[in-house]
């Protein structure tokens, strides 16, 4: 008895060291720079792209949550395009598309200059992956206001006695984003409050008390 708990005892921190040292961006490739649109500046003609993941493919173990973007001059050089080849242009880039650039920048590269910017085509999790819970069985409540407002001081105190029951984001809605959560949401009016489980919005409301009465 005591030798088979040894054995097991053996094969659960083997188990748990193979997962410390595995590399938890390790499904990017080198020669394949993935990221996201972080900003885009029409008026001078910048792009800035999140490419934290890729950078940081060979990290194996626990990651530090720091990011790394690149800005990217869009020039007559600069060739954007879709999946299928079409072109496209700096004002059809949203926020939070993913994107493949072409050539991957090395890491002593001061001078980099991109050449090409390909949109991806994103699955439902990447386009709602800032509000999907990343748990299995528990929840992420999100409260959107709309641009240049704020939410009452009752609706916040009551909000914050929540977060024993669901981590909550606020946040101003992104009209520029990748996504019109708007219409697949089906929002009418702010603030909204949204529920998502790790699938899917489970509860969307209006009003704080009924949020309450969910949890």
């Amino acid at each position: 008895m005591r030798k088979m708990f040894s054995m097991y005892l053996l094969v659960f921190l083997l188990l748990a060291l193979a997962a410390c040292s595995g590399k938890p961006y390790g499904h990017y490739k080198d020669d394949e720079m993935i990221g996201k649109i972080g900003m885009v500046d029409i008026d001078n003609s910048v792009i800035e792209v999140d490419i934290s993941e890729w950078h940081k493919r060979d990290i194996r173990g626990g990651i530090d949550d720091y990011g790394v973007y690149i800005k990217i001059d869009v020039t007559d050089h600069l060739i954007i395009k879709n999946e299928d080849g079409t072109l496209s242009e700096i004002h059809q880039l949203k926020i939070g598309q993913k994107v493949l650039v072409n050539p991957p920048k090395k890491v002593d590269n001061s001078d980099y200059e991109a050449k090409e910017i390909i949109l991806q085509a994103m699955s439902y999790k990447e386009k709602y992956a800032q509000l999907l819970s990343g748990h299995k069985g528990r929840y992420l409540t999100t409260v959107f206001v709309k641009e240049g407002d704020s939410l009452p001081a009752a609706t916040e105190d009551t909000l914050m006695g929540l977060l024993s029951k669901s981590p909550i984001n606020f946040g101003t809605y992104p009209e520029d984003y990748v996504v019109d959560y708007k219409q697949e949401l089906n929002i009418e009016k702010f603030p909204v409050m949204l529920v998502f489980d790790n699938k899917g919005l489970v509860f969307k409301t209006y009003d704080v008390d009924e949020l309450v009465d969910f949890f």
